[in-house]
């Protein structure tokens, strides 16, 4: 596994650290640590600062500042490899272009709450990577304390009736770092507005297609909660599904649980479509108290299969009445939390 971790000398570099020491890295990892430097002198004698560093400005003192941590952290990392780079000129141009050649599995850098005023007039370098990385990205709280890796975390999985949740999904089975985590899919669907219903027929038919779209995630979820499990790759696994507004349910769900770690797959919109529309991974991300990372660059192996399965499966009578489910054949029901039904973790709302 490659990773690269962007460090600025601030608060969020702390965090981005201990997120890094929070989960056990698979052996053989190799930990690329990147500092960029701006071409200023005014702003690198800013940096130095933030370094600790307030002598001459320059690339070679940097350097050696920075491979300190590299070491520091390879003695406490074990069976991974942490070298240090040094980069120069702007700061998302550069890493994007380091991470062409680099070819990271992982991207990772520390960002601040930011307002949406903020975000939409001044944008963020972590939102600028994020929407130009092609490999999963994780965004770190400035203030994200270190985890026992022994332990494990809450990791709050946000995913709906797509592609890129599937996507999302399977590239979580791979990833043994995460082993000893309590693992939650979340899905949240349109309520059932009342408003909407304006005569008997149409009431019908707005009543049978919500609960089309609700056994639909809900088979899903079962489907992915067994795919997970078969990886062995969480100590426990739970599944739910939640009526109201995504990003407002996912963001409360996340702070109540509370979860240390956001999971969701990238919508992939641009230009027009996501400022008018918006992003719910972008909002999550800009507005979450926790780690957030954005799974992209992955493409789902089995998601138009298991739909159209599920799909075919589905009869009117089923729309009519709610059946008890039995958890998945062969998964261990010691591991599989709220098999008989979608019930989100406790405290989660």
């Amino acid at each position: 596994m490659k990773i690269i971790a962007a460090l600025d000398g601030s608060q969020h570099s702390s965090a981005t650290l201990n997120f890094l020491l929070s989960y056990h890295w698979p052996a053989g990892t190799w930990i690329k640590l990147i500092h960029v430097l701006p071409c200023e002198r005014g702003l690198m004698k800013y940096v130095m600062h933030a370094f600790g560093k307030d002598n001459e400005c320059d690339t070679e003192n940097v350097s050696l500042v920075l491979e300190g941590i590299a070491e520091e952290l390879a003695r406490t990392l074990h069976n991974v490899s942490v070298s240090a780079e040094v980069l120069t000129g702007d700061p998302v141009d550069s890493i994007l272009s380091f991470a062409d050649t680099f070819h990271p599995d992982l991207v990772v850098t520390g960002c601040r709450k930011k307002t949406a005023v903020d975000t939409l007039l001044l944008g963020s370098v972590s939102q600028k990577l994020l929407e130009g990385m092609s490999c999963p990205f994780v965004i770190v709280r400035g203030d994200s304390a270190r985890l026992n890796p022994d332990k494990g975390s809450n990791i709050l999985v946000a995913v709906d009736d797509s592609e890129h949740s599937a996507a999302a999904v399977e590239w979580l089975r791979w990833q043994k770092w995460m082993k000893h985590s309590h693992v939650a899919l979340l899905s949240v669907t349109e309520p059932l507005h009342q408003s909407a219903m304006g005569g008997v027929r149409a009431a019908s038919d707005h009543l049978l297609t919500y609960h089309a779209e609700k056994m639909l995630i809900e088979s899903l979820l079962d489907q992915w909660g067994t795919f997970l499990q078969q990886g062995g790759n969480a100590r426990e696994i739970t599944r739910g599904t939640v009526d109201g507004t995504p990003t407002e349910t996912i963001l409360k769900g996340a702070h109540n649980w509370p979860a240390n770690l956001i999971v969701m797959g990238a919508q992939g919109r641009t230009g027009i479509a996501k400022i008018m529309l918006g992003s719910v991974s972008q909002h999550i991300s800009t507005h979450a108290d926790c780690t957030v990372l954005i799974v992209k660059g992955m493409e789902s192996r089995h998601y138009e299969f298991d739909r159209t399965k599920i799909l075919d499966s589905m009869v009117l009578d089923d729309l009519a009445a709610e059946k008890p489910k039995s958890g998945p054949s062969g998964i261990p029901t010691s591991n599989w939390t709220g098999s008989s039904g979608h019930v989100p973790p406790t405290g989660l709302f």
